[in-house]
């Protein structure tokens, strides 16, 4: 997300009724003295999404709440101090922040940034190369499955080295960034599927369950850093993002009297990191890009079976 359309909400809603706000604790287990107020339950949301017709304030007994809570929860040490640490910054500090959230579509404000923010560049530059840098931002559409025309959309962030990397692929192999991440996209929804499902037939039950296809509520696919390099007569291309995603699937159980089904909901809500390796041949066409596995390295999930 961009700074200048970052907001904070809360997760669970500041006016929720104080019997809601009970049911709720019983719900997700939150202590009696839950600040609603505190940042566990505070979370970044793009303005768009917090604008009033788009915004809700219903509580749903969902996991990917539980999932939002826990997250809130293990960043709130971080989180606080970096707030403390902005209570104690100067007038610099405050100008910077104007600055980064200032309205360009204004023509007088963005001729304004356009004089002056570049000297601030050239100080960073002068204070470390590296710190010169800058990210951009680039949605990408990716074909799933063609029969359905689905498609899911990954959101890729580039620093310099980023850059160079989409540059290497689009301009000399020859290839769009939609075409090198399509197969492996494909492979990473499978494998998140496929552990969902092992999950649900895994899970603690009387008798054994049986769970059909998962359906995705939503999964979204976020690339934060794309490099390359050179091995021998090979180019590398490494994807490294992260992943979540809230899934259900109805469940099938033998009933506890042994006579019939008992049919069962499965929700999932599931995060982590993923790699993607595509690699240039320099022998073979420019356009013969190898896009190789997508590995998951890091996996959570929540599983809840009613």
């Amino acid at each position: 997300m961009e700074f200048g359309f970052v907001q904070i909400d809360h997760i669970i809603p500041k006016d929720v009724s104080e019997p809601r706000m009970r049911e709720l604790k019983r719900t997700y287990g939150l202590p009696h003295d839950f600040d609603i107020h505190d940042p566990k339950n505070l979370a970044p949301i793009c303005t768009p999404c917090n604008g009033a017709e788009n915004k809700s304030n219903d509580t749903y007994d969902a996991p990917i709440v539980v999932t939002r809570l826990k997250t809130a929860e293990k960043h709130r040490a971080k989180v606080i101090a970096h707030v403390q640490r902005f209570g104690l910054s100067g007038k610099v500090a405050a100008h910077l922040l104007e600055a980064a959230t200032a309205d360009l579509s204004d023509p007088g404000l963005r001729q304004e940034f356009l004089d002056h923010a570049p000297a601030v560049v050239q100080i960073l530059a002068m204070m470390d190369p590296g710190l010169g840098d800058y990210q951009s931002f680039r949605e990408v559409e990716v074909a799933v499955c063609e029969d359905t025309g689905r498609y899911q959309r990954v959101d890729v962030t580039l620093d310099r080295r980023g850059r160079s990397a989409v540059s290497l692929l689009e301009e000399v192999c020859e290839t769009e960034l939609a075409d090198t991440l399509q197969a492996p996209v494909v492979q990473l929804i499978d494998e998140i599927h496929n552990r969902v499902t092992a999950g649900f037939e895994g899970a603690e039950s009387s008798d054994p369950i049986t769970a059909g296809p998962p359906t995705d509520d939503f999964i979204t696919l976020d690339v934060d850093s794309l490099d390359f390099s050179r091995f021998a007569g090979e180019i590398e291309f490494t994807f490294n993002g992260t992943f979540e995603g809230s899934l259900s699937a109805s469940l099938v159980r033998s009933s506890s009297d042994g006579d019939g089904t008992d049919e069962l909901q499965g929700d999932a809500v599931v995060s982590g990191t993923f790699s993607i390796v595509a690699v240039w041949d320099l022998t073979d066409d420019p356009a013969d890009l190898s896009a190789g596995e997508c590995t998951i390295v890091n996996w959570e999930q929540d599983l809840h079976v009613s």
